[in-house]
């Protein structure tokens, strides 16, 4: 779910609020009327921005609360619709925020409680508990405030499992990359022992070639002392011998050398997987996608594509705050490829608060007129910028980095001509 609240940023919000205003507001409209219908369309509301806006969505439930208690209403159905808002605060927000939205939605909710306890006449009924004396009014209250708060801390501790089991956990597809990639793992270690062990044969029988070489020149050095005739000989012999293990030292080389390559081979675009994983592992919410028809490239526009990828993941991880969404789509044509990396790291930065240090008041961190300006005039440079440049220029294509006033940072990689370059 956390994916697809991901993937449709606004529209998922609106999905659950008018699901909200035609269950939960129909229900309240049958049971109280269309005054309860009205509170109760307001409160799912909340479910629209409460991801993107966490603040004004909780002045949405302060005030769907104070309108219940004003009108005298039941407890709404639609107390399932705050629920839900806050599950969407504590899985999308930060950690200063979904403390206060745990305790602004928890007060409401007791406040709520508690006209309903102690305004209600003897006879009417609560939570389905009836009201005859004033010790019922009191145990009404106490039950109520304990459904309250322990509802309320449902939905938080949900909001903040299905956010850790997408981050850190993975989906079914993260975790069957890892299963992959781990067998590939598995599979290279295993033969790697394999060729140790071969070597270590190859290296046994190189020693004793070795030694023998060096007892037959000892031998021959002897030898060629008391009898002239007898060097020729053992020259020959010393030849056969450095013959045997120049050739095994060669077929040991030449296995390692093989080992070498095959362990280095370089990563490509479907290694992106991997590099998507572990940056969700860190806390970026990072998606991945394709459109259109990928074609065949080689080994080295795969290693070039792959490390501006690469290079514009870690740009993020080292100037945006951890739950950064970042997209990375690949739009596959004919002839060429386009690679989009984008982030909203400032948005996202935008929408925290720190502790003033002299007031210890909270203060919102702001974006101004001179931000967005910045972002429209100053050039974006930087080595790591070049570098994707120049990989790009070698397969005919170009990079472009830029800052979207207010959101984040794209860097966009046009490889027009990739099939001629690097299709064959």
């Amino acid at each position: 779910m956390i994916r697809w609240i991901q993937s449709n940023n606004w529209l998922s919000g609106i999905y659950f609020a008018v699901a909200g205003i035609l269950v939960l507001g129909g229900a309240d409209l049958m049971l109280q009327g269309f005054t309860a219908f009205a509170v109760s369309a307001l409160l799912s509301c909340s479910l629209v921005i409460a991801r993107q806006f966490p603040y004004s969505a909780l002045g949405i439930v302060g005030l769907g609360s104070v309108l219940e208690v004003f009108f005298g209403l039941h407890p709404l159905t639609a107390g399932a619709s705050v629920s839900l808002t806050l599950a969407l605060i504590a899985a999308f927000s930060t950690e200063r925020i979904r403390l206060i939205a745990l305790g602004v939605i928890s007060v409401a909710g007791l406040a709520v409680v508690m006209q309903q306890a102690f305004t209600l006449p003897f006879g009417d009924t609560v939570y389905g508990m009836g009201i005859f004396s004033e010790g019922g009014r009191v145990t009404v209250a106490v039950f109520g405030s304990l459904l309250v708060i322990s509802v309320n801390v449902l939905a938080w501790l949900t909001g903040r499992l299905l956010m850790t089991r997408s981050v850190h956990v993975g989906t079914q597809f993260d975790r069957a990359v890892a299963a992959q990639e781990q067998s590939r793992l598995n599979l290279e270690i295993a033969e790697q022992n394999e060729r140790f062990e071969i070597a270590r044969d190859i290296n046994e029988l190189i020693v004793q070639r070795v030694s023998a070489v060096l007892s037959q020149a000892d031998g021959g050095l002897y030898a060629a002392k008391t009898d002239p005739t007898a060097a020729e000989r053992a020259l020959g012999e010393l030849a056969v011998s450095a013959r045997a293990a120049h050739t095994e030292l060669r077929r040991l080389y030449d296995m390692l050398n093989r080992t070498h390559k095959v362990m280095a081979a370089p990563p490509g675009i479907d290694e992106l997987d991997q590099l998507v994983i572990t940056y969700r592992e860190l806390g970026f919410n990072v998606t991945l996608r394709h459109e259109g028809t990928p074609f065949f490239v080689n080994d080295g526009a795969q290693l070039a594509i792959h490390r501006i990828v690469f290079e514009a993941m870690q740009n993020v991880r080292d100037h945006a705050p951890v739950g950064t969404n970042v997209t990375i789509d690949f739009s596959w044509v004919t002839e060429g490829v386009q690679v989009l990396v984008k982030d909203n790291g400032i948005e996202f930065a935008n929408r925290t608060t720190t502790i003033d240090s002299l007031t210890g008041e909270l203060t919102d961190v702001g974006y101004t007129v001179v931000d967005d300006v910045k972002a429209l005039v100053e050039p974006i440079k930087g080595a790591s910028l070049n570098a994707m440049r120049e990989r790009a220029a070698l397969y005919g294509g170009r990079v472009e980095a830029t800052r979207v006033p207010g959101v984040g940072f794209t860097v966009s990689a046009i490889f027009p001509d990739l099939r001629e370059f690097a299709g064959r």
